[in-house]
């Protein structure tokens, strides 16, 4: 396995943050609006350089939020994917949007095509990520139906979920979003995400069996933001007994 950290990167900050990285490997999260990641799309050279000169390791580049289904996807997604192969990056990953209750299967077909056409126009693998809602354009079970790359989050789907995708479709499971939910007594239950993964041990269950499975994907430790130490410490941890190197 090979562990990185999330960071969220706005062209404004680009460099602020980055140069705060050197050496550490991160899932490059790109500007989530689509309107402002395109307006800008200039500074991504910008932010080229940065990664180079500072000497952060990519292992994968989250595309900014846009709706897969569109005419528009492969203009806007290849300009995330071509990044993400200027930085040296093997996985790009991308969030299936909302869609109306009555779009049947012609949305999760057209996206479907999208990606496929994108595919095959690039080395960098193009990864959907799982979010648990019958609204979305693809969910886990159609990610599966069309045995297309995942990147399973387990900030978003029920425990018995997780383990049922691992079982069934680790061989197509690129990248990890890790991180452990909690729930808060003094908030009546209410779920606390992106907490450290020692709050859970379900999170270093799921990669003692992903070590047994011989699983070699990317592992992204997701923390709220005023955790940075600490997902630094447990990336560097998590490293030591899990890692295989640079990914």
């Amino acid at each position: 396995m090979y562990f990185c950290i999330r960071r969220q990167i706005e062209y404004i900050n680009s460099d602020e943050r980055l140069s705060k990285l050197q050496g550490v490997p991160i899932e490059l999260a790109l500007p989530q609006d689509l309107d402002a990641f395109l307006r800008d799309k200039d500074r991504l050279s910008d932010i080229e350089r940065q990664v180079r000169e500072y000497q952060v390791p990519v292992y994968s580049v989250h595309a900014p939020d846009g709706h897969l289904a569109d005419g528009t996807f492969i203009d806007w997604a290849g300009k995330a994917v071509q990044f993400a192969e200027a930085v040296g990056c093997g996985i790009a990953v991308f969030h299936p949007e909302d869609v109306g209750p009555d779009s049947g299967d012609l949305d999760h077909l057209s996206v479907v095509e999208n990606i496929r056409h994108l595919q095959e126009r690039t080395r960098v693998v193009i990864a959907v990520e799982t979010l648990w809602n019958s609204k979305r354009v693809l969910t886990p079970d159609l990610i599966m139906k069309e045995s297309l790359p995942m990147v399973l989050d387990t900030s978003n789907l029920p425990k018995p979920e997780i383990t049922w995708v691992i079982e069934s479709y680790h061989t197509h499971i690129v990248n990890l979003h890790l991180s452990a939910v909690t729930r808060d007594r003094e908030l009546k239950g209410v779920a606390k995400k992106f907490q450290p993964i020692e709050r859970d041990n379900f999170c270093l269950d799921l990669l003692d069996r992903l070590q047994e499975l011989e699983w070699n994907g990317v592992v992204t430790l997701e923390y709220m933001p005023w955790l940075h130490a600490k997902v630094l410490e447990d990336r560097d941890l998590l490293d030591r007994i899990y890692g295989m190197g640079k990914a």
